[in-house]
């Protein structure tokens, strides 16, 4: 089996670094990463401080690091190289660094996937096949609209924007993504058809939930696991707008710091105050206007 090895310019590369490397991030410890057969299994120079049990947990990751060396990079990674260096650089001055920005956070779900899973519960490698060719291209237009993936939550995507680079537009650039989202679901059923004809699946739809405001933004995890990502109430009304969408038949639901910072653009309409599970009050939100489905 081939492992990583790493040619260090200067010093001991540390194994995030290392890791990050394999992922975008511009060169700074190490100078190029080569598989070799003859090095022995976990060669990596970080794994010195660990103790044996840590060390047997990286094991797969190491197994993935190698087969990754060995092909081409993403066109797209998830996490864009400037995001990896910024969030490097964090990370090797405090290892829990967070900070408070003015974010807009987007989730989207797939509607009725449970249908679908039960349609492939003897064939999880289909299943995962169709979750994948459905995430894939909603990730590529987060990313095109200068969006950070936050995380998959099975048949849910995760996005925000206005950090770590600031965006004063941010809750614009969501919105329109929100919209290029929706339109690449004729693609993205087109695909569905062909490739799962024998199923006969009904058309896939999804809901979107955005919503703006301050959050926490950084490390969320501990020193074993390492997730960049946001937390604050807007996150957390942002996917109960998601959950509404089904409610109020719009594919997407907009929350109202949201629609404040878009005025003037028709492309929503006001859907009343309503009650957001788990909130206190009432919560004025706003849907797709018909003219611009």
């Amino acid at each position: 089996m081939s492992v990583v090895t790493f040619e260090p310019v200067e010093g001991r590369p540390s194994l995030l670094s290392q890791l990050a490397g394999l992922f975008g991030a511009r060169p700074r410890t190490h100078r190029r990463v080569t598989p070799d057969s003859e090095a022995p299994a976990l060669s990596w120079p970080g794994m010195a401080g660990l103790s044996p049990d840590e060390v047997e947990a990286w094991r797969p990751i190491c197994d993935v690091a190698a087969r990754l060396a060995e092909a081409p990079p993403p066109a797209t990674p998830a996490a864009p190289a400037h995001i990896l260096d910024r969030v490097l650089a964090e990370l090797e001055g405090v290892a829990a660094h967070h900070e408070t920005r003015d974010v807009t956070v987007l989730f989207a779900d797939v509607r009725g996937f449970t249908s679908f899973a039960q349609a492939l519960r003897d064939n999880p490698r289909r299943l995962a096949d169709l979750i994948g060719g459905i995430l894939d291209p909603l990730s590529d237009v987060v990313l095109a609209h200068g969006g950070v993936i936050d995380k998959y939550m099975g048949d849910c995507v995760m996005a925000f924007w206005g950090a770590p680079d600031d965006d004063p537009d941010h809750a614009r650039h969501a919105v329109q993504a929100a919209r290029a989202m929706l339109g690449a679901m004729d693609a993205v059923n087109a695909w569905v058809a062909e490739a799962f004809a024998d199923l006969g699946l009904p058309r896939i739809e999804i809901g979107i939930g955005v919503n703006s405001g301050e959050c926490v933004v950084g490390n969320v995890g501990s020193r074993r696991r390492f997730d960049y990502s946001v937390l604050g109430d807007p996150v957390n009304v942002a996917s109960r707008l998601e959950g509404l969408c089904k409610d109020f038949g719009t594919p997407l639901m907009v929350g109202e710091e949201t629609a404040r910072r878009l005025t003037g653009d028709a492309v929503l309409q006001d859907i009343g105050q309503v009650a957001l599970r788990g909130r206190a009050g009432r919560q004025r939100v706003y849907g797709l206007a018909s003219a611009a489905d």
